[in-house]
């Protein structure tokens, strides 16, 4: 509601002789006007403002830019103004967020599909310095088979591995993905998958009669399982998949699992993403109430009351009430968080009610 009227004042400033491109100093040292303008809340009549008395995109600005909730606007904008951009890291964000039209954007204005992530800009705990390929970041974030297409259409390597040196491939097959296992393929892929990816694979898309006879075949095969490799069941739970979590838990998965850089359990999945029936099935096999990621510290109570007012879209069926009652009245302890107006992430206001009713201030 406000963004016309900064619109004007900016415009004030620059023709009082405001430095359209000058650089901020202090705790956001270097920040520029334009991408002030691009970040968080974009404001795109301010981006043409400062694009027109004389600012000139950088590449983080246009990887902002690909998080903008301005209907890609400002992206738009800074791309017509932008000089080349085929080096550009900005593919990391709208590949992250899943977002396929920015990434049609910026491959059509020239953005080289197999330019190296730098793993910072996509939120990953890789190290500074480590990179991720395109279509390998692509699968690890679990996009559509219709972005993973793209790329791979435009160019992008099929068989090029990430910091952890497994290819694109691998990891489709060990999320279950087998929709984005047929796109590789097509695109030249190699089935390159190791027995223990495919035992994931046949757990996540509840092929029992599969995971069985691939222990048959290895009966040790559970027992050599990574540590990331026993975390897909928090994967499953994620993805509100019961049955896949029943499977995965009959076959040894353990349930203190944890999986990826957030040091969280299964049932810190399930809770984040609203999943009452799995978390249901998980306290009713043992899975520890009060255990905490590490990360955070936050037990899966707290991940389901972030997950309410977030409310992610990895559970078909969500349903946050649900599971924090359910957690309630299986003993979870409402001591180590409370509720308060200046939460950076605030429950719902349903979640909130009942947390208020079951002891916790605020």
């Amino acid at each position: 509601t406000r963004a016309p009227g900064l619109v004007e004042v900016a415009r004030l400033l620059l023709d009082a002789g405001a430095d359209p491109v000058g650089r901020t100093r202090g705790p956001r040292a270097d920040w520029t006007p334009l991408r002030c303008a691009v970040a968080g809340a974009a404001n795109p009549d301010i981006v043409r403002l400062l694009l027109d008395r004389g600012a000139v995109p950088d590449d983080h600005d246009l990887y902002l830019a690909g998080f903008g909730d301005d209907d890609r606007e400002s992206l738009r904008l800074l791309l017509g103004r932008a000089t080349d951009v085929s080096e550009t890291t900005a593919l990391s964000a709208p590949i992250s967020s899943g977002d396929i039209e920015a990434v049609r954007m910026l491959l059509d204005a020239g953005a080289n599909p197999n330019q190296p992530m730098p793993a910072d800009l996509l939120g990953t705990g890789h190290g500074t310095g480590a990179t991720w390929p395109a279509a390998y970041a692509a699968v690890q974030f679990g996009c559509d088979a219709e972005l993973l297409d793209l790329l791979l259409a435009r160019g992008a390597d099929p068989n090029a591995a990430g910091p952890d040196d497994r290819s694109p491939y691998r990891v489709a097959i060990s999320q279950g993905r087998a929709d984005l296992a047929v796109v590789l393929r097509r695109h030249g892929a190699r089935d390159d998958a190791t027995a223990a990816e495919r035992f994931l694979s046949a757990c996540l898309r509840r092929d029992q009669a599969g995971a069985r006879q691939l222990i048959a075949e290895d009966p040790g095969l559970v027992d050599r399982l990574t540590e990331d490799e026993r975390g897909a069941i928090e994967l499953a739970a994620e993805r509100g998949d019961t049955e896949a979590v029943r499977l995965m838990v009959d076959l040894g998965f353990p349930l203190d699992a944890r999986r990826g850089d957030h040091g969280s359990t299964a049932l810190h999945a399930a809770a984040y993403s609203g999943s009452a029936e799995t978390v249901r099935l998980l306290l009713a096999r043992g899975a520890d109430i009060e255990a905490r990621d590490s990360t955070w510290d936050s037990t899966p109570l707290e991940w389901a009351k972030v997950g309410s007012g977030l409310r992610p879209q990895t559970s078909p069926d969500p349903d946050w009430a649900a599971t924090v009652r359910i957690l309630l009245d299986a003993g979870a302890s409402t001591e180590s968080f409370e509720l308060s107006p200046d939460d950076l992430k605030p429950a719902s206001a349903e979640v909130a009610d009942i947390l208020r009713a079951a002891g916790v201030g605020g």
